[in-house]
């Protein structure tokens, strides 16, 4: 989430191949506040950064992918700079905005306290 394994990767020269989803949205987050709270949300939508871009600017290699079919051969020149010129690569994905499952449907749910002196904390 933050990306500074990335800056980390540079520096020590370690090249790896990361794949950011992004969907333009802290999905998990916005999900479980839709759920919990009658389909309204606060601070989940992203509009301005490219993770690409935040990728360059450490030093890396940003790509940004926004059709299917660039999937593929982005994949495959990330990996052949990581094997042969030792380049990290980030691999920006554009989405859809759609909401998958949350992870954890209890995650805003108040819990159930089963021991005594517990009781008063909610």
């Amino acid at each position: 989430m933050s990306m500074m394994e990335i800056m980390t990767c540079v520096r020590e020269d370690i090249p790896v191949t990361a794949v950011v989803f992004h969907n333009r949205q802290w999905g998990a987050e916005k999900k479980n506040q839709v759920e919990f709270y009658n389909r309204r949300f606060v601070a989940g939508e992203l509009e301005n950064q490219s993770f690409a871009g935040i990728a360059k600017a450490m030093g890396s290699e940003g790509v940004v992918v926004d059709k299917l079919e660039d999937v593929g051969p982005a994949l495959k020149e990330a990996i052949r700079k990581q094997m042969e010129e030792r380049v990290t690569t980030v691999i920006e994905i554009m989405c859809t905005r759609e909401l998958g499952d949350p992870f954890r449907r209890d995650a805003l749910a108040k819990p159930t306290r089963y021991l005594d002196k517990y009781k008063d904390f909610v």
